[in-house]
């Protein structure tokens, strides 16, 4: 009988088919459901991440804007919310650079000590690993030049990160208020082209923050030094003359 050869519905062959296409299906719906899953939890964690962010950002915005430093317990809470958000992003290039700020200002309510050189220390590596991560961000470059004058390390990193500074951030007001503080803390040691770096930094920063920058190069007593290097204009002449 010619038929009895042909597979009917519900035959093992058949079977066997659709327990395929069914473990098919299974593994396609697990794919999508793990990739689903995996895209929430990111969307999560840059939402949470960016939540305490901010706070670390809108903190650092304030203190750079007094001319008193923040209070022991504004730094702790602050860096407590650095690290919630390095937990949730650890390799963003933005949280660790603001944890290196952030231990900055905690060597400086502190002071120099044995705990503040350490907080300048770890400043220092957070901002080389911000680098590392995000090589144009002129803001890293610019914190890393001042941590390394703390640190009295005049050295060819601090010069290189002074013209990466300089080079991906001119126009950039933070970059200048950063390198203001930098060239003043630096002065006595820089080479003839650092201090013309710096100068015409400065000079760019005149334009926006004149008052902020003058501010900063009388707190070190700088302030005759650096304008002997600054082109002769009404700016120069406001900044110097007061």
């Amino acid at each position: 009988m010619a038929d009895s050869a042909v597979a009917q519905p519900g035959s093992d062959a058949e079977i066997l088919r659709s327990s395929k296409r069914s473990g098919v299906v299974y593994v396609f719906v697990c794919g999508l459901i793990s990739v689903a899953l995996l895209g929430i939890y990111v969307v999560f964690s840059w939402g949470m991440g960016d939540l305490y962010g901010y706070k670390v950002r809108y903190a650092l915005e304030q203190w750079q804007e007094k001319p008193a430093f923040p209070s022991v317990e504004e730094v702790a809470v602050t860096l407590a919310d650095v690290d919630s958000a390095l937990r949730w992003e650890g390799d963003n290039p933005e949280y660790v650079e603001l944890k290196g700020r952030v231990l900055y200002y905690r060597a400086l309510v502190v002071g120099f000590n044995e705990q503040g050189l350490v907080d300048i220390a770890e400043a220092k590596a957070l901002h080389q690993k911000a680098i590392s991560l995000r090589p144009r961000w002129p803001y890293s470059w610019a914190n890393l030049v001042l941590v390394k004058a703390y640190l009295n390390e005049f050295d060819e990193e601090y010069h290189q990160a002074l013209i990466s500074a300089v080079t991906y951030g001119p126009w950039e007001k933070s970059v200048h208020l950063t390198l203001a503080h930098a060239a003043a803390l630096s002065w006595p040691s820089l080479s003839l082209e650092q201090k013309r770096l710096f100068a015409r930094n400065i000079e760019r920063g005149m334009v926006r923050t004149l008052p902020e920058v003058g501010a900063i190069l009388s707190a070190y007593q700088k302030k005759s030094s650096i304008c002997a290097y600054l082109t002769r204009d009404h700016l120069q002449n406001k900044l110097c003359s007061s």
